[in-house]
């Protein structure tokens, strides 16, 4: 039975941590594009061939229009700015987890990248009208709608993290009932030794205490499986291939976020250890 609990909870741990850590890379590639609901208007650069493109990069002038248009239509609820500088930045983040994209950084400067509005719109469904007045200006590079992007790349994160974190809840609810069921198994087996205990004056503590030692070691066991579960998908599912191959669709996890989610799911492992525990040890004393 122990054996299949330090299972059961591994295998729920596992995906719990999973859950997280798919819920850090939805956080991060929203915060690499901005918002899912947005639309991206980059002004022209000294390198920009589009139309509206035809004096250089935007003049102030022109900058000052678009920035107009935007605050006067309708179907803008907000929007930020992104200065070439920090599109640079994002580029270096994004690129440089290939060997390829930093070779590619060789070849570009701060002043490639243009002035970048990220548009929050009040309806997401309702953007083609703004695209349309702002797209043919003097000025405007181009537009792009980060909705129609991103749109089925975070519809499989969303997908993907609620199975796991939905799938996890599930086999927490079977760990929380078997160890349940083990602390009741084992009380019983033990009726005759808690009675001497009784008997001797034993606290309840004293009594509890081996109970809790062993949950204890079944949880730290699962949450070490659980923890090299996921130290195998970050090395060989993030590193080995969607870092190298997938590298410039968006700034992948690191190491950083599986450490943090890992000393998530120890904390995790010790509760559903030590509370059904706790309760079911003081429930069964008196065997």
């Amino acid at each position: 039975m122990t054996i299949s609990l330090v299972v059961t909870m591994t295998v729920s741990l596992l995906l719990a941590a999973l859950g997280l850590l798919l819920q850090s890379q939805a956080d991060r590639t929203e915060q690499f594009y901005g918002d899912r609901l947005q639309v991206q208007v980059n002004l022209c650069t000294d390198n920009s061939t589009a139309p509206t493109c035809v004096g250089g990069a935007a003049t102030k002038d022109q900058t000052a229009a678009v920035r107009e248009a935007l605050s006067t239509n309708p179907e803008v609820k907000s929007y930020d700015v992104r200065s070439p500088q920090e599109n640079y930045d994002k580029a270096r983040e994004l690129l440089g987890q290939t060997d390829s994209g930093k070779a590619q950084l060789d070849t570009v400067e701060p002043s490639d990248f243009p002035e970048s509005y990220f548009v929050t719109l009040k309806d997401p469904q309702q953007f083609d009208g703004l695209v349309s007045q702002v797209s043919g200006m003097d000025g405007v590079g181009n537009v792009q709608s980060l909705k129609k992007l991103l749109g089925p790349l975070f519809e499989i994160l969303d997908k993907m993290r609620w199975a796991a974190l939905a799938t996890s809840l599930l086999l927490i609810v079977a760990a929380i009932l078997q160890v349940s069921n083990t602390i009741r198994m084992t009380a019983y087996a033990r009726r005759r030794e808690i009675g001497i205990m009784r008997l001797v004056g034993a606290s309840s503590w004293h009594i509890q205490l081996p109970f809790v030692l062993e949950s204890l070691l079944a949880a730290l066991v699962s949450a070490a499986l659980a923890a090299g579960g996921l130290a195998a998908f970050m090395s060989f599912v993030v590193y080995g291939y969607l870092r190298t191959q997938l590298g410039e669709l968006t700034t992948w996890i690191r190491w950083q976020e599986a450490a943090a989610v890992m000393g998530y799911t120890t904390v995790l492992a010790m509760l559903l250890a030590l509370v059904p525990t706790l309760v079911m040890t003081r429930k069964y004393l008196d065997v």
